[in-house]
């Protein structure tokens, strides 16, 4: 059986090879904020990269595994992320990270990039290469909800890989910069803010109240009012029912929506929408049911007030 994870240790100093234990950036490694991270660059999923500020040449390439505390892992059935702890798992061992020393990406090595670069980049770029030890990488990525994500990174070293389904070639290490994380909106749809209250149900699990903050075609983000353990541990996919009323005082008017937690970082929670609740019966959200609860939610008070607040702040 192939092992996705797994721990080197020079044999003199009883240390993890290539100096895994100690990341050349310099700035703490949040386990929240790593967390997020991973949402956004999971293993397998395709980005672009680009060296040294270099945007206009940015290159494509792929999201190999992570390097964490020592330990490469390569496959996303290996790796559990919630809040306070890292769970990793090799058959027979289960390990817990709660501390942090050191989180890189890890990224294919490809001499033929550099055929791809024109020769004022390669010069730029001098005789070693974008990979060079400390030179900053940019990743971005897509993420389905239309947010693009941009990334910073530290080049550590190039290794070989010894064993799994990559043995035999080489990946890059890039020491991740968590603050360097920014997330801009691409979506095309309108996206409706407000300021609505509501209730999200964990699948079971508990219900907690929550403030509906924007309705785009595919999402909603939350803010939650509440905490608690359960909702700290909400991991990716888990299901979700949220419920809100767009009615009048005399006239009620309740949506019940069904999807799944997309992302999460800290109070704030993104849901990606796959259904709607009619009558107790789960259905298809459909274009209708997306505008009807857009064109509610333009007429609430709760959204007028944010418009508002908008429009005096400009």
């Amino acid at each position: 059986m192939v092992k996705f994870i797994k721990k080197v240790f020079s044999a003199d100093k009883g240390t993890p090879a290539g100096g895994q234990q100690s990341s050349v950036v310099d700035e703490p490694l949040e386990l929240p904020r790593i967390n997020e991270l991973i949402q956004h660059y999971p293993i397998g999923e395709k980005v672009r990269y680009y060296p040294e500020f270099q945007k206009d040449g940015a290159l494509d390439t792929l999201i190999l595994g992570y390097g964490i505390n020592g330990y490469f892992v390569y496959s996303p059935m290996e790796i559990r992320s919630t809040a306070g702890v890292l769970r990793l798992f090799t058959g027979e061992e289960h390990i817990l990270i709660t501390e942090l020393e050191s989180f890189s990406l890890l990224i294919p090595f490809n001499p033929d990039d550099d055929n791809k670069r024109d020769y004022v980049r390669r010069a730029e770029l001098g005789p070693r290469g974008p990979f060079r030890r400390h030179n900053t990488i940019t990743l971005t990525a897509n993420s389905d909800d239309g947010i693009l994500c941009h990334l910073d990174t530290l080049v550590r070293k190039i290794m070989p890989v010894s064993g799994g389904i990559y043995a035999g070639h080489q990946v890059v290490l890039l020491d991740v910069i968590p603050s360097t994380l920014v997330l801009t909106d691409q979506r095309q749809h309108y996206r409706v803010n407000t300021r609505l209250p509501a209730t999200l149900s964990l699948r079971d699990g508990g219900t907690y109240t929550c403030t509906l903050c924007d309705f785009a075609e595919q999402s909603v983000q939350l803010n939650l009012e509440e905490t608690a353990e359960e909702l700290d541990g909400l991991s990716e996919f888990r299901r979700l029912t949220l419920c809100f009323d767009l009615g009048s005082e005399h006239q009620p008017k309740c949506f019940e929506l069904d999807g799944s937690m997309y992302r999460k970082s800290g109070g704030r929670l993104v849901m990606k929408l796959q259904g709607i609740y009619k009558n107790g019966k789960l259905e298809n959200l459909g274009l209708v049911d997306i505008l009807d609860i857009k064109a509610s939610l333009l007429r609430h008070p709760a959204t007028q007030a944010v418009v508002q607040e908008d429009t005096d702040s400009t």
